[in-house]
């Protein structure tokens, strides 16, 4: 029987311990969301390098857009832009202003086969691959690459 009554008095001081925590972790979570939330304002609010780069999307899009091109964001596809006209689609990739690595052939080949088997059985479409800049930021290896696919991997340079 003293048993029995030693190991109720254990688990309902583990359950009273686990309330405790947990409440108590709780708050420091909440605490700490509030100052990441805060902190996260502070950098919106005053950060001119973030508007130039949501402008330069901007800018982008209605470079696109004046082409005939009509531009969406699709969730299966890690890309900034599709765009369509007819039997054409581009995958766009957006490297801002604020961005300061270059491209490479690496970083190239990582966006090209990010989406290349979404659609590698399409027949009907003509799908294509662009990096957009806004200064020229390709090493020798990017370039390269390019020229490997010039039909279907390009670079645009859209200035700020």
């Amino acid at each position: 029987m003293s048993n029995f009554i030693f190991l109720l008095g254990f688990v309902i001081l583990f359950i009273a311990v686990y309330i405790y925590t947990n409440k108590k972790w709780s708050k420091r979570e909440k605490e700490f969301d509030d100052f990441a939330y805060k902190m996260q304002k502070d950098f919106l609010d005053n950060s001119p390098v973030l508007d130039q780069g949501l402008d330069y999307y901007k800018r982008v899009q209605e470079f696109y857009t004046d082409k005939g091109y009509s531009l969406s964001k699709h969730p299966s596809y890690p890309t900034d832009f599709i765009a369509t006209k007819g039997k054409d689609i581009l995958f766009i990739r957006i490297q801002g202003p604020q961005d300061k690595k270059n491209i490479t052939a690496q970083v190239l080949q990582n966006f090209v086969g990010q989406t290349v088997l979404q659609i590698i059985d399409d027949k009907e479409h003509n799908a294509s691959w662009v990096y957009v800049c806004s200064k020229m930021m390709c090493d020798k290896s990017a370039k390269i690459y390019m020229k490997s696919y010039e039909n279907k991997v390009s670079f645009e340079l859209i200035e700020v």
